[in-house]
């Protein structure tokens, strides 16, 4: 899953109009095709909140999609084939979520960088552990890590398919 898009809106309490919720997949040229339809993802819902993370932690990001007037749903991501990499930070002279960090893994083929925050959508949250797909990729050849503090933290030659835990001022991730 590349992006995924969850957003509703009701123009009155009685009718309104729903917005389309779909998955898209990025096809390597900086467009999306949707793909939603594929794994019954395509949706007409009046959606209210929306939070992408691990839930089995089994590298697959995972979606849990708040409607109005109904519970809650967890769609879970049963698909993908690809390696991956997930980084919690624990800040030390930051804050201790390490919001703000940026993360940059490199492979084989090619750079990657994610930043952590909070707060980034309308009722609900993402998860503060950064996920990284990898594709075929087993090893990442480094990561580096810009703390909000200032600090840097630099890893080299990490297994993929593991969650790592990185304490700032620390040069060795715990992977598990």
């Amino acid at each position: 899953m590349d992006m995924f898009e969850g957003v509703g809106r009701r123009l009155d309490e009685k009718g309104g109009t729903l917005v389309s919720i779909g998955q898209h997949s990025l096809n390597g040229d900086g467009t999306f095709t949707d793909v939603a339809f594929v794994n019954g993802a395509d949706r007409v819902e009046d959606g209210r909140g929306l939070s992408i993370f691990d839930y089995d932690r089994d590298g697959q990001l995972d979606i849990l999609i708040r409607n109005f007037r109904q519970p809650a749903q967890l769609l879970q991501n049963r698909g993908g084939t690809g390696h991956w990499l997930q980084f919690r930070l624990v800040g030390v002279r930051s804050n201790r979520d390490a919001v703000g960090a940026r993360i940059r893994v490199r492979t084989a083929t090619g750079l990657q960088s994610r930043a952590v925050t909070a707060g980034s959508a309308y009722l609900s949250g993402s998860s503060l552990v950064q996920h990284f797909g990898l594709g075929a990729a087993t090893r990442v050849g480094t990561v580096e890590i810009d703390w909000p503090s200032g600090s840097h933290t630099q890893l080299r030659d990490l297994a993929a398919d593991r969650r790592y835990t990185v304490v700032e001022g620390v040069d060795v991730a715990l992977g598990r």
